[in-house]
């Protein structure tokens, strides 16, 4: 199993000082992401529109190899508009022709129950996504049914493991493997802030405890998957890059036979790493 770790998004104000180095413009803040990281899921598209032209300049800051996930646009996973549609396809195709779009996340709300018409929803984006790899998070726990992890991969899409609270209602922790790509997301298991704003909702900093039950599952899940990508989206605080860190230490040591890719790029002259690293 290839393992791909990164976080959710990059580019955050409060990451400078501890993760960046102080005094950090925030143009530089993907080269530098860079040197830790071979992986990144853009969080931002959810609330715009990227064009092809913004995700271009993108990648032209990563080195060769470095991939990126995209989140759908709220049109498309809550709104349930197809406006956006065809839009939001062309302007991820040139990360395609790059080979540096490793896959599209579609982050669906609570409301969001299983039925048909939202089953026929989610066909209809595979469709619309052929040949881009769409992986899809539930939040809402009618989805945790037997059936859904196979009818996801006959529709070609992959299902989202999530790190999250025990909460009614919530879409439950744990691996569910429904294909030969395992995706994780780690948000949070602060039940108590669940429902605050997001901010508030994804502060919360995973101990090695809680980290080696997904490096254990995952060793289970090896058999039968070819990679697994894994994003902290607790990023409040740099939580979220401490921990995919931590995450690339754990994972050799606990289970070598799993391969990590790591940083694609070297550290630039001068570059030191956040206090957490040293």
């Amino acid at each position: 199993m290839q393992v791909w770790i990164g976080t959710s998004g990059y580019s955050y104000s409060d990451w400078v000082g501890s993760f960046y180095p102080s005094g950090t413009p925030p143009r530089r803040m993907l080269a530098h992401y860079c040197e830790t990281f071979s992986l990144v899921e853009l969080n931002f598209t959810f609330y715009r529109p990227p064009t092809g032209g913004q995700l271009a300049r993108l990648a032209d800051q990563t080195p060769p190899g470095f991939q990126f996930l995209v989140k759908l646009h709220q049109s498309l996973s809550h709104e349930r508009d197809t406006q956006e549609l065809a839009g939001f396809r062309v302007a991820v195709e040139d990360l395609r022709r790059r080979n540096q779009l490793l896959g599209l996340l579609c982050q669906l709300p609570q409301s969001f129950h299983e039925n048909g018409e939202n089953r026929d929803w989610l066909t209809l984006l595979a469709r619309a996504f052929a040949g881009c790899p769409l992986a899809v998070e539930f939040r809402h726990s009618s989805w945790f049914r037997e059936d859904v992890p196979a009818w996801l991969g006959e529709q070609g899409l992959d299902l989202v493991s999530v790190d999250v609270p025990d909460l009614p209602q919530l879409y439950p922790r744990g691996l569910v493997p429904s294909g030969s790509r395992v995706y994780v997301r780690f948000h949070s298991r602060n039940g108590r802030n669940w429902y605050a704003p997001d901010k508030d909702r994804y502060d919360y900093k995973y101990n090695d405890a809680e980290m080696t039950e997904w490096v254990e599952a995952l060793q289970r899940a090896s058999p039968q998957t070819e990679r697994a990508l894994l994003l902290f989206n607790n990023c409040h605080r740099s939580h979220a890059a401490e921990n995919a860190r931590r995450m690339q230490e754990l994972l050799p040591r606990l289970a070598p036979t799993l391969t990590l890719v790591g940083p694609l790029a070297k550290p630039g002259p001068g570059t030191r790493q956040g206090a957490f690293f040293t």
